[in-house]
């Protein structure tokens, strides 16, 4: 019994930490500290946009008509594609475009996207080092919205809004998380960003270690040499794909959580709120406190279920619980497949896509506390379902 009360209240305290505390932090923080609001004049800093890609040959041609596209002053612009190992027809499509402002490199062996990065550095020759996806679709002007944020010298980086494309179940999630982030850049830097697209000055750049994940290391990175990251909510960019399934879903969550761990390890010392802060309590929150979200529920459930004939709040909550596991699985068995969109669909899909992405993290954070790293691994968006 007094176990089940101590995991009751510690997995409650928890859940309630992660979803409610994180949100009223910002808010308060937004309150008592925010300032004018800062205008950042346009600059035009030379910019290098650098792309890693492997095995992207249904995609590559797209993302180079889009990014030759981008409204930037041709002589400070650069496009760097760097593909690593492609096997197929990937850097045949690149080096179909003799533009003068693309620079191919490639390896012959896949060593993995950080090692890419690592590589292509050294050839970029902007000031400003804009990173994106393969699969990221950026708005003509986001660039020169990016840049602009440099104007501040105590600015290191800038990540875009990245946008689905398509209708997705986590578009109402990024949504969310970019009214978060707005209210972040009045008071701290963002703990969060996306490789979709982002910006980072090439002094302030780390040799990003094989097994962290590139976007939150180099934010962390450049927080922890005391620059700020900041969110840029006009410099737009589309996601064209999306995890196709639950399998790539939960892959996609186990490779970035244990990532996002490594990352975070690796700067420990942003965790020490004496000397970040707001941003180190945030950092905990989001990066390891979320991490353990399925720990959590899988601790509410059980001492619910053992406390709920002595407990009328844990009966409610085991009743809770229930029903929305139910709705998880009523997704899965019946709404998945029928035609058409309605309300309960919606519904169903969106708790199925949480209970997805729960378990995928649960894996994650497993690998991690059992020392798996994951280098290397075949992009989803390539039709190629294995990890490496």
């Amino acid at each position: 019994m007094i176990i089940s009360i101590f995991l009751f209240t510690l997995s409650l305290s928890g859940i309630l930490l992660i979803f409610l505390f994180d949100p009223i932090l910002v808010c308060i923080g937004y309150l008592t500290k925010r300032k004018k609001v800062i205008t950042y004049p346009p600059i035009r800093p030379s910019v290098s946009l650098l792309i890693v890609v492997r095995n992207a040959e249904n995609l590559i041609v797209d993302k180079i008509k889009n990014s030759l596209s981008i409204h930037y002053p041709s002589d400070d612009y650069e496009i760097v594609i760097f593909s690593d190992g492609s096997t197929d027809g990937t850097e045949d499509k690149i080096k179909f475009f003799p533009d003068k402002r693309i620079r191919f490199l490639s390896s012959p062996v896949h060593e993995g996207k950080n090692s890419g990065i690592n590589k292509a550095i050294p050839y970029c020759t902007g000031e400003i080092i804009v990173f994106s996806d393969v699969d990221a679709i950026i708005d003509k002007d986001a660039i020169i919205h990016l840049t602009k944020y440099f104007s501040d010298p105590e600015v290191g980086g800038v990540c875009g809004n990245i946008h689905e494309k398509a209708k997705d179940v986590q578009s109402n999630y990024v949504t969310v998380k970019s009214v978060i982030k707005r209210l972040e850049n009045q008071i701290v830097s963002t703990t969060s960003n996306k490789g979709k697209l982002y910006a980072v000055r090439k002094s302030l750049f780390p040799v990003i270690p094989l097994q962290a994940i590139d976007d939150l290391y180099v934010c962390l990175s450049v927080v922890h040499q005391k620059y700020k990251f900041l969110f840029a909510p006009e410099a737009n960019a589309f996601s064209k794909t999306f995890p196709k399934n639950s399998i790539h879903e939960i892959k996609r969550r186990r490779r970035t959580i244990i990532g996002s761990l490594c990352a975070v390890s690796m700067v420990e010392e942003l965790l020490n709120p004496f000397k970040f802060g707001i941003f180190s309590i945030r950092l905990i929150l989001n990066k390891i406190m979320k991490r353990l979200l399925a720990a959590f529920l899988l601790f509410l459930f059980f001492s619910s279920l053992y406390l709920s004939p002595f407990c009328y709040a844990a009966k409610i909550l085991m009743i809770a619980q229930t029903s929305f596991y139910m709705l998880a699985l009523s997704y899965r068995i019946v709404f998945q497949y029928t035609p058409g969109s309605n309300v309960i669909k919606e519904v169903t899909s969106v708790v199925y896509y949480f209970c997805i992405g729960t378990y995928g993290n649960l894996i994650g954070v497993l690998d991690f506390i059992m020392g798996k790293q994951i280098v290397k691994w075949e992009p989803l968006n390539t039709d190629v379902s294995s990890m490496k």
